[in-house]
C-alpha cells in the first residue's frame, strides 16, 4: 500500500513508500533538524544519499533477524573487484535492493541464529510485528508525523514495549552509548515512545535495544535508556518539530546564520601554553 491518508498505525507500508513521503516528518528527519540545518534537511529531502555499500550487511541482518525489510539481492562472487560483480551490484541499487555477497548473506544468518540464543533477545522477539508504520499529527502544529519502530511484540498484559535491533562495532553496553549519543538514537526512542502512544494509546511505553556485534562471535547484549536521557530526547524532538513547522510555513530553510564565535576548549588553549613553555 501507499502512504496511508488516515492517521494509524499500519502494517504494509513499504520501506520505499515510507521513507519517500515528503509530507510528513519521521525521526531521522527531526535529528537532521536539530544536529545539523533546515537547508541539509531540504537537501536531503529533495534529493536522497546514495546507496552505501557500508549500510549493505545491515539491511541484511536486520531481516535476518526481524523477517521483514528490503529486498535482498545475493551476488555470487568471492569480493566486488570483478567487473561482472560491480555491474550485479549497480543494477541492485537500480532496482531498490541490497546487494549482498554470499559470505555476507551466510554470516547475516550466523547473527540472526545468535540473537536467538540470547534469552532476554529471543524473549523480546517472540511473538509481534515488524515494521509497522505510525502515522499521527501534532497538536501543536499540526504537522504530521511518522514512525517506524523494527519490531512491536505482543503485549496482552503489562507494559507495551519498542524494540530496536542495531549492529553496531560492539555489543559492549559502555562502547554503544556513545554510538547512542553521536547518532541520537535518545530522540528515537522518545519519537517512537510518544507515536506509539498517539496510535494506539499505549502508555509508557519501555524502549529496548538489541545490540549485536558484527565481527565474531557476534555477540549480543540488551539495554535501555535512563528517563532522564529519553526526556531530553523528547525536548529536542519538540525544537525539531517546531522549526519544520516554521520552516514549510515560510519556506525558508536556513544553513548557518550570523557570525559564529569559536573559542578553543581548555584543553587545546593547555596545548597551545605547553607547547609556547616548552
Amino acid at each position: 500500500m501507499s502512504v496511508p491518508i488516515n492517521d494509524g498505525l499500519y502494517p504494509d507500508v513499504s520501506e520505499e513508500d515510507y521513507h519517500a513521503d515528503r509530507d510528513s516528518l519521521s525521526s531521522s528527519g527531526a535529528k537532521t533538524l536539530t544536529t545539523l540545518t533546515p537547508q541539509e534537511f531540504m537537501a536531503q529531502q529533495l534529493e536522497p544519499p546514495n546507496p552505501k555499500p557500508q549500510y549493505d550487511f545491515g539491511h541484511a541482518a536486520h531481516k535476518m533477524v526481524l523477517g521483514k525489510g528490503g529486498q535482498l539481492v545475493r551476488v555470487d562472487a568471492r569480493d566486488w573487484r570483478t567487473n561482472a560483480a560491480k555491474a550485479q551490484r549497480e543494477r541492485a541499487y537500480e532496482l531498490g535492493k541490497a546487494p549482498l555477497l554470499k559470505a555476507q548473506i551466510e554470516q547475516a544468518q550466523r547473527m540472526a541464529g545468535k540473537v536467538f540464543e540470547h534469552k532476554i533477545a529471543a524473549k523480546l522477539l517472540e511473538s509481534g510485528s515488524a515494521e509497522m508504520s505510525g502515522y499521527w499529527h501534532d497538536d501543536a502544529t499540526g504537522v504530521r508525523l511518522r514512525f517506524r519502530p523494527d519490531f512491536l511484540p505482543d503485549a496482552p498484559r503489562g507494559r507495551p514495549i519498542i524494540v530496536e535491533y542495531k549492529t553496531a562495532a560492539s555489543a559492549n553496553p559502555r562502547r554503544f552509548v556513545k554510538a547512542a549519543f553521536d547518532y541520537g538514537y535518545h530522540q528515537s526512542a522518545a519519537w517512537y515512545i510518544d507515536g506509539l502512544w498517539e496510535v494506539t494509546g499505549a502508555e509508557d511505553a519501555a524502549f529496548m535495544f538489541i545490540v549485536q556485534q558484527k565481527d565474531p562471535p557476534f555477540l549480543v547484549s540488551t539495554a535501555q535508556f535512563e528517563p532522564e536521557d529519553i526526556e531530553l530526547g523528547r525536548l529536542q524532538n519538540r525544537k525539531a518539530i517546531d522549526l519544520f513547522a516554521e520552516c514549510r510555513e515560510t519556506g525558508v530553510w536556513p544553513g548557518y546564520e550570523g557570525i559564529a564565535l569559536l573559542t578553543f576548549p581548555a584543553w587545546m588553549r593547555r596545548q597551545i601554553e605547553d607547547d609556547l613553555t616548552a
